[in-house]
């Protein structure tokens, strides 16, 4: 197990820091903060809070679960494909649920409150919208089981303070375990302020509520999260290249990152061509030298060098590769 990639998995939800630093003597040093600006992890004994470091402000890369397959449903399923946001439907109806209406989606169909509690939802938005109040307060009550970066209730501030209600007195009751402070977090009404009244204007409301929620007020870099997964579980040694700095119209963004392991396997882009394939010859033979253990290197992609590189875009990276251990 990795523990640097593992906590950097336990708390995307909450958004974490990294800080690495790049002078020479201290190359690659990092340390992990939450956003109370608590030490969660340090690749060595300096804890990066002073002097120069590069900061970034990471986060997962979104989910969307979608409780109700109909008219908004579809209308969010729309705008989650232009995102580049995986989305899961929720369903106890065929026909709303169904690769004919949903081709890329993840299609549940079943209970929806049964469901929402087998997913993961640590990085997800929750969006409910089901066809009926009872629906929509049993997704509400399974998704506050959960950890969620969002959650969000269709229905007018009369439905909604109904259905809090209701749950308030099964709380009471002890019929239901969930922190009462929980239902402050819900986002309901949905969606942002637009005097929205077409599905698809409600639909553009709630997702840029959730951008907004998400994102918060600075800039967050999403990561892969399968590959999060897959570097946390990793036995033996890997190195990992990620874009730190990006100028003019490199085809990656900052956070960008790629693994390459000692079997030879590579997974993730940081924006592949030439560059791509040089670096991925930089981590292999980071990977066979056994006194080093990062290396920073910048790539020019102006126009004038672009040719050589094969590559027809601009700007410049720098890339940071650094070997893991178990």
């Amino acid at each position: 197990m990795n523990n640097y990639f593992k906590i950097i998995l336990e708390n995307l939800n909450d958004t974490i820091e990294r800080r690495t630093r790049l002078n020479e003597s201290n190359l690659g040093n990092e340390a992990i903060y939450n956003n109370k600006q608590q030490l969660l992890f340090s690749t060595t004994n300096d804890v990066l809070n002073d002097g120069e470091y590069l900061s970034e402000v990471l986060g997962g890369k979104l989910e969307v679960v979608m409780c109700g397959g109909g008219h908004i449903g579809n209308a969010v399923y729309q705008l989650a494909q232009l995102l580049d946001w995986k989305i899961t439907i929720i369903e106890d109806r065929i026909e709303f649920c169904n690769t004919d209406k949903y081709p890329n989606a993840n299609l549940i169909l079943g209970d929806y409150s049964k469901e929402i509690l087998n997913l993961d939802l640590s990085n997800a938005a929750v969006i409910i919208a089901t066809r009926g109040h009872k629906h929509d307060k049993s997704c509400l009550e399974s998704a506050l089981l959960k950890k969620t970066r969002y959650v969000g209730m269709i229905g007018s501030k009369s439905k909604v303070s109904a259905t809090k209600n209701a749950i308030i007195e099964e709380i009471n009751k002890k019929e239901l375990s969930i922190d009462k402070a929980l239902l402050d977090t819900i986002y309901s009404p949905i969606g942002l302020d637009i005097n929205a009244q077409t599905p698809e204007e409600i639909a553009i409301s709630i997702v840029s509520e959730i951008i907004k929620v998400t994102k918060g007020s600075k800039k967050q870099i999403e990561l892969d999260v399968p590959l999060l997964k897959k570097l946390a579980k990793e036995n033996e040694e890997f190195v990992v290249a990620r874009i730190i700095e990006k100028n003019g119209s490199a085809p990656r963004e900052e956070g960008s990152f790629l693994a390459v392991f000692k079997n030879g396997d590579i997974q993730g882009t940081i924006g592949g061509g030439a560059v791509e394939a040089q670096v991925i010859k930089d981590c292999k033979n980071l990977l066979l030298n056994n006194d080093k253990k990062t290396q920073l290197y910048y790539h020019n992609l102006s126009n004038t060098k672009a040719s050589q590189l094969g590559m027809i875009c601009g700007g410049n990276v720098k890339v940071l590769i650094t070997k893991f251990t178990s």
